[in-house]
């Protein structure tokens, strides 16, 4: 569960894009490709070549440039900062947030933030085009890198609506009894980096809220930021199988996310697609994500975090118009239409 967010966005994009008859090649990790799209991840959606370097490593900067002339490409597509220095084709780099960038101390390790301190600009001065995935990272990475804005583009992600979807009370109580969960539920779904702010969640949640339950996070990572803790029931469930998150999306009463900084939202957009109301920060793209069809916090604030889970606890008719209004709001979002913006900044800097 290396990179579960870019793993989402890589498997949307490429189903998109063969099911819209783009004529695209994947470079295919073989047995890493679960390091970018998790334990639970399909296999190639198309047309794809293996490459056996380690991503992030030297020997990738040899095997991909070699990958892409034999394939024959136009364009190579980076949906990350590993990005081909010595690939003789057009490049479009998707930048999904600049976290580690601009907070190194927010990367895995101190090596991993020299690392991304050192290739992001490199990366961005490679690409012909960079696509930001909201409007906030757009004007981030125009700001912090001095891009003009005809380099810039802005395609943000798409929903896959047959997994994402509300669900009936039969399958929300089958998930419930195979996993033990508690008839009413607040649902956290993510990582324990410090970023995400989950300390701030913790003390705003008190013992007359519904219990927690955290997906992603094992207990052995919460560490110190129990010990400001407000006082409610805790789950922590770590990682677990995709095919269970839909009708443990649907059966919440509300997915909070109080993260500090996101460029988009992957779990917001799910849970809103699953009919589930959210509560989110002010943190980054978080706001644009949601619209008026969430409840925004500010990020650090205890006593406003605690103040919206009650309502949101308490309110059946604010939960009920925010699990309406999420479905409308991302109702639109679809792989397929993400596909074919895409396909337009390829063609155009294929012809450039």
């Amino acid at each position: 569960m290396g990179f579960p967010g870019i793993g989402r966005f890589i498997s949307g994009l490429w189903t998109g894009l063969e099911a819209v008859g783009a004529d695209v090649v994947g470079l295919w990790g073989g047995a890493q490709t679960s390091q970018w799209l998790g334990e639970h991840h399909a296999g190639p959606a198309g047309r794809h070549v293996v490459v056996r370097a380690r991503a992030f490593m030297p020997l990738e900067q040899v095997a991909v440039p070699l990958a892409l002339h034999r394939a024959r490409v136009d364009v190579h597509h980076a949906t990350h900062f590993n990005v081909p220095y010595l690939a003789r084709v057009p490049i479009v780099l998707t930048v999904h947030d600049l976290i580690a960038f601009l907070d190194p101390a927010k990367a895995r390790s101190r090596a991993a933030g020299a690392y991304y301190r050192t290739v992001y600009p490199l990366a961005i001065r490679r690409a012909d085009v960079v696509v930001a995935v909201s409007p906030f990272t757009a004007r981030q990475v125009r700001e912090t890198f001095g891009l003009p804005a005809e380099k810039v583009r802005i395609v943000e992600h798409g929903i896959d609506h047959a997994r994402w979807r509300p669900r009936s009370d039969a399958e929300i109580a089958a998930v419930r009894a195979r996993f033990s969960l508690p008839s009413e539920y607040l649902l956290y779904v993510g990582t324990a980096k410090p970023h995400k702010n989950l300390a701030t969640l913790l003390a705003a949640h008190r013992a007359d809220h519904p219990p927690l339950v955290l997906i992603g996070p094992a207990p052995g990572e919460l560490g110190s930021m129990q010990d400001g803790r407000g006082g409610g029931a805790l789950v922590a469930l770590g990682r677990m199988p995709d095919d269970a998150l839909p009708a443990i999306y649907a059966g919440a009463r509300a997915l909070v996310t109080p993260s500090l900084h996101e460029g988009a939202g992957f779990t917001p957009l799910e849970a809103m697609a699953c009919g589930t109301p959210v509560v989110v920060s002010d943190g980054g793209a978080l706001p644009e994500t949601v619209g008026d069809a969430g409840i925004v916090v500010p990020a650090r604030d205890v006593d406003a975090w605690r103040a919206a889970l009650t309502q949101v606890t308490e309110d059946s008719e604010l939960r009920e118009h925010l699990g309406a209004a999420g479905v409308a709001h991302v109702a639109a979002r679809d792989w397929c239409a993400t596909a074919e913006q895409y396909l337009g900044v390829y063609e155009q800097v294929a012809s450039a």
